[in-house]
C-alpha cells in the first residue's frame, strides 16, 4: 500500500489586490511544476514508472512535460478538480501498490472559463502535489471528504493551514499559510490575448525546432550535466562527450543545483531589442533582464530574470529558478527555467 508522505505548495508571488494572481510567463503546468519539485524533493534512485494524476485541464504538455520534469516514465491520468475527486484518488492510491505516486492541481481562476470543473479557488492561483509512496501504514493528514465539492486546491491549502498540521505524519513544502517568499506585492494586469497566448507567433531569433527543444530539456530543465571520469571535468549543458577530453565512454549524470546559484551578469532587454519570440511579453511587460548565472563552479547559464523589477538584480545576487513560460512556437507554448531573486522564494529543492 501507499500513502502520503509530503506535500508541495506553491502561491505565485504576484497579487491584485490580496488575492495571489499567476505572473504572464505562468500556466496550470508551470504552477503544478513547481509544486511537484517541491514535493519531490530531489533525485531518487528507484527505477520505474511515476503515476501522476492531474486535477482539473492542464495544457496537453502536462502529459508529457512531467516526465521530462521528473526525468523518468510517467504514467498520467485526468481527473475533475474537485475536493471530493481528490479524496477519492488519494484513497485508491493508498489501496493500491506499486511506484511512486503524485496527485496534482493547479488554478488560474483569473485566466479561468466554466469548463464544468470545480468552482475556482477564492485564495487566486495556487497549486499543489501530493506525494505517496509505499508504506506499512496508511497517512493520517486529514483529506476533504469524499463528497466534498469545491476547488481540490483550495481544500488542500485550508487543511495546511497554521496549527492544522500538527501530529500528522506528513511533511508540508512550500508555501502554506499564507507564507510566499518576501511576501512582495506585485500588481500585474495580464493582457487577455497575451495571457490566452497567440501560439502562432513566427520565430526570427530564437528559433529551435521542436526536436532539439525536448532533445535538450534534461540539461535545460533539470540542470544535468556529465562528469568524466577519465579527466575529471564537468561539462554543462550534457552533450555525451567530455569538452575537456573528448571521452564519451566514461560520464556519469550530475544534477547542478536548482536554487542559490550567483549572478555573473545581467543586462536589460528594452523594447526592440528582444527576439520576435518576446514580443507579446514585451509589449504587456516592457524591459526584462536576463543573467549569466553560475550554478556551480565553472557551470554557467544563461536564464530569462521574472518576478522582479528590471535593473533590481545585481551581479554577486543569488537566484533560484523555476520553471516557466518562454514563448510559443509551432503551435505550442515552449517552457524553460527562469531566475527568481532567491530573498523571493524559500529554496526547497537539493541537488545531488
Amino acid at each position: 500500500m501507499r500513502r502520503v508522505v509530503r506535500i508541495g505548495a506553491y502561491v505565485p508571488v504576484g497579487r491584485s489586490g490580496d488575492v495571489p494572481v499567476a505572473a504572464l510567463d505562468e500556466d496550470e503546468f508551470t504552477l503544478g511544476a513547481t509544486a511537484v519539485e517541491r514535493a519531490w524533493a530531489g533525485p531518487r534512485e528507484e527505477p520505474g514508472a511515476v503515476a501522476v494524476h492531474l486535477l482539473g485541464e492542464p495544457p496537453l504538455a502536462a502529459d508529457w512535460g512531467f516526465a521530462a520534469l521528473l526525468g523518468r516514465e510517467v504514467e498520467v491520468v485526468r481527473h475533475p478538480a474537485t475536493g471530493g475527486e481528490l479524496a477519492k484518488t488519494v484513497r485508491a492510491l493508498e489501496e493500491g501498490s506499486g511506484g511512486p505516486a503524485l496527485i496534482v492541481g493547479a488554478e488560474l481562476p483569473e485566466r479561468s472559463t466554466d469548463r464544468g470543473s470545480a468552482k475556482s479557488t477564492a485564495l487566486g492561483a495556487a497549486a499543489v502535489a501530493y506525494l505517496l509512496e509505499s508504506s506499512e501504514e496508511p497517512s493520517s493528514f486529514p483529506l476533504p471528504r469524499t463528497g466534498a465539492r469545491g476547488s481540490a486546491v483550495e481544500a488542500t491549502l485550508r487543511l495546511g493551514e497554521p496549527g492544522k498540521e500538527e501530529g500528522h505524519d506528513v511533511t508540508l513544502v512550500g508555501d502554506w499559510g499564507g507564507a510566499t517568499g518576501s511576501g512582495r506585492t506585485v500588481e500585474r494586469k495580464i493582457p487577455k490575448r497575451t495571457a490566452e497566448g497567440d501560439l502562432t507567433g513566427t520565430s526570427e531569433g530564437a528559433y529551435v525546432p521542436r526536436a532539439r527543444y525536448l532533445e535538450n530539456l534534461p540539461s535545460r530543465w533539470r540542470f544535468l550535466a556529465e562528469a568524466c571520469g577519465a579527466c575529471g571535468g564537468t561539462t554543462f549543458p550534457a552533450r555525451g562527450v567530455c569538452r575537456r577530453c573528448g571521452h564519451t565512454d566514461a560520464l556519469t549524470p550530475v544534477r547542478l543545483p536548482y536554487d542559490g546559484g550567483r549572478v555573473v551578469a545581467v543586462t536589460t532587454v528594452g523594447k526592440g531589442g528582444q527576439p520576435t519570440e518576446f514580443d507579446a511579453q514585451v509589449e504587456a511587460l516592457g524591459p526584462y533582464d536576463v543573467a549569466l548565472v553560475e550554478l556551480a563552479r565553472g557551470m554557467r547559464v544563461t536564464l530569462q530574470v521574472t518576478d522582479v523589477v528590471p535593473g533590481e538584480l545585481k551581479v554577486g545576487d543569488r537566484v533560484n529558478t523555476m520553471l516557466r513560460r518562454l514563448y510559443p512556437m509551432e503551435g505550442e507554448w515552449r517552457y524553460g527555467r527562469k531566475a527568481i531573486p532567491a530573498h523571493s522564494a524559500t529554496a526547497l529543492r537539493k541537488a545531488d
